[in-house]
């Protein structure tokens, strides 16, 4: 068993109300060998929604208190939301004993290899990421 960001699996669970379907982990979810999850979605932000970035470095960071989680339009600071997505995240990776996430590069909570600050990609990790890899999850994107 392994765990897909929702988006990837056909969910509308993105920013903006859409997803990024990949029909390999929408039909891994549909034969029972994939979790969908969205951390912001479980942190208690719904779709679509305001753009949030990292402001101030990535989400190992954010979970050291040195950046946030900030609305582009609103200024608002998310990051407690993230951090309670992240948390509840992975309470499901230990209830299931799951050992392997592949989930969506660029985003706030799920980039494994770069975030998105505006336009541009920005080398660093989600704050769902930092969370799993310091608790020896592994972490994929979905180019892997």
């Amino acid at each position: 068993m392994i765990l897909v960001s929702a988006c990837l699996a056909g969910l509308n669970t993105r920013y903006d109300g859409t997803n990024c379907l990949q029909k390999r982990f929408k039909e891994l979810v549909s034969k029972g060998k994939a979790i969908p999850v969205c951390p912001e979605h479980m942190g208690g932000l719904l779709s679509p929604r305001e753009p949030v970035e990292l402001v101030g470095g990535d989400g190992s960071s954010l979970l050291k208190g040195e950046a946030k989680a900030v609305g582009r339009k609103t200024g608002l600071d998310y990051s407690d939301l993230f951090i309670k997505g992240s948390d509840e995240v992975l309470n499901i990776i230990k209830s299931k004993n799951i050992k392997k996430a592949i989930l969506k590069d660029g985003s706030p909570s799920c980039g494994s290899t770069y975030i998105k600050r505006g336009n541009r990609k920005i080398k660093g990790i989600g704050v769902t990421t930092a969370v799993l890899l310091n608790n020896g999850i592994e972490v994929e994107n979905e180019k892997q």
